[in-house]
């Protein structure tokens, strides 16, 4: 009773305007955390807390800290629906600013410190301001089927900090985490099936699932500074829907979220900002003879920070089969940073192993101008830079209605030796603005290549 007195109260706390014509759900600030000196957020005339992550700089690979505020990241989150009328103040006068995604042509107007917009309801933004540490805006949509404190099967972390430490999930369990709830823990599971975690508060650790099914996470907030921050291996239905994730401090290893020898994957509308691979379709040699299968990304917002690409698929492929991999209505603001096929790219296939990837498809993808080295990068190694596992294939790759803003980054499509990549299809694909109707219309460097195909409706 007294946990849902408090869930209750809380309720009751986080005020619903009706002077306009959207509802909006403010969460509790966490004293603990950081608030943010670069921005203060109002949404439809409330005040939103708005934190500030990060320790201002990173760990190179040596092991030394850098200083650079600009690693650092602000947050401000709230749930709603219908139209939001949101006012960011800024710290300083605001001399130029971008909201991604640009093709949400969010207009704005600016007075002094003040920028004011609105949106139509429920979404992520991403916002750059004069050189402060970028904002995150997420508007969540509004909570449906909460659970109730006290129920069998139900772990309920209200409002607060909990410093759990590790976090070892059961079947048929939901673990749901209220707005101003940080949950310090790493979460485990192994051979599990029907399991949850929801909520609107935040995870500050990483999750490992293995050999397991139907598996959700909805909602929450992943914060991790050391690992791949969501894995789940050798798992049968998976669904992340909503979730935001942030890594930070660490050079590499700091993916967002990695389908390891899956089947049956969903990753939909989810904010990712990581220091590695934003999203990282793999099929190691250590999960023998699993293929991976069926795998989903769609409406993320993808901010590949540093060594980053948006989406990869690869390197490490030396397990099972990759097939039918869809990635559609994706917006991929950054990537960058060096690796050991010369430099990101906004996305890429780099077959470092003998499976065969077949049936991969980019649709409605737009990649901002933020992109140190490769618009595009389609290669097949020698199976050597992660493993011993032999030379691979790739065969069938198609990207409809792609939009490349940077026309100076190249692009690259290369075999090795005798093992061509084939049957590569650009469908209604623009780079800097100009239709790609053949190679000479960009950058195109390509090897061990045939039946490439510029396709125009």
């Amino acid at each position: 009773m007294k946990n849902l007195f408090i869930f209750l109260l809380l309720f009751v706390m986080c005020s619903c305007t009706d002077d306009y014509k959207g509802k909006t759900i403010a969460y509790p600030s966490v004293p603990e955390l950081t608030t943010s000196p670069d921005f203060s957020v109002k949404v439809n005339g409330q005040d939103i807390w708005t934190e500030k992550i990060g320790v201002g700089g990173y760990d190179n690979e040596n092991g030394q800290f850098i200083q650079n505020p600009m690693e650092d990241l602000n947050v401000a989150y709230f749930s709603c629906s219908g139209e939001q009328k949101i006012t960011v103040t800024a710290s300083e006068d605001i001399q130029s600013y971008i909201i991604h995604p640009k093709n949400k042509h969010i207009e704005a107007e600016l007075k002094g410190r003040e920028l004011t917009f609105s949106i139509d309801g429920p979404q992520q933004l991403y916002v750059e301001v004069n050189e402060l540490p970028h904002l995150a805006i997420f508007a969540n949509p509004l909570e449906e089927d909460i659970p109730a404190p006290n129920t069998p099967g139900v772990v309920f972390y209200e409002p607060g900090v909990h410093n759990v430490g590790e976090m070892t999930l059961q079947s048929n369990q939901t673990v749901y985490i209220a707005g101003g709830a940080v949950v310090n823990a790493n979460v485990r599971g192994d051979n599990i099936e029907n399991v949850k975690i929801m909520g609107r508060g935040c995870i500050n650790g990483n999750l490992r699932i293995n050999t397991s099914k139907n598996v959700e996470v909805h909602g929450i907030f992943m914060r991790s500074t050391r690992g791949w921050t969501n894995t789940l291996t050798d798992c049968y239905r998976s669904v992340f829907d909503n979730v935001k994730v942030f890594s930070y401090r660490g050079v590499w290893g700091l993916d967002g979220i990695n389908p390891v020898s899956c089947k049956n994957f969903v990753i939909n509308h989810c904010f990712i900002r990581t220091r590695d691979d934003c999203i990282a379709i793999k099929s190691p040699a250590r999960v023998k003879n699993t293929d991976t299968d069926s795998i989903s990304v769609t409406n993320c917002l993808l901010v590949g920070w540093d060594h980053a690409d948006g989406v990869t698929l690869g390197f490490e492929l030396q397990g099972g089969n990759v097939r039918n991999v869809f990635v559609k209505d994706c917006d991929i603001v950054r990537a960058k940073g060096g690796g050991r096929t010369d430099g990101h790219s906004a996305f890429s296939i780099v077959c470092d192993g003998p499976s065969k990837v077949s049936n991969i498809y980019f649709e409605n993808i737009r990649v901002a101008s933020d992109i140190e080295h490769k618009n595009l990068e389609i290669i097949i190694t020698d199976g050597t830079l992660y493993g011993q596992g032999g030379i691979g294939s790739i065969h069938g790759v198609h990207m409809k209605n792609i939009y490349w803003e940077n026309a100076n980054k190249p692009f690259i499509i290369q075999g090795y030796n005798t093992q061509f990549i084939e049957n590569i299809n650009f469908r209604n694909c623009y780079v800097g603005g100009k239709l790609l109707t053949k190679p000479e219309d960009a950058d195109f460097r390509m090897e061990f290549v045939q039946d490439i195909n510029f396709i125009l409706d």
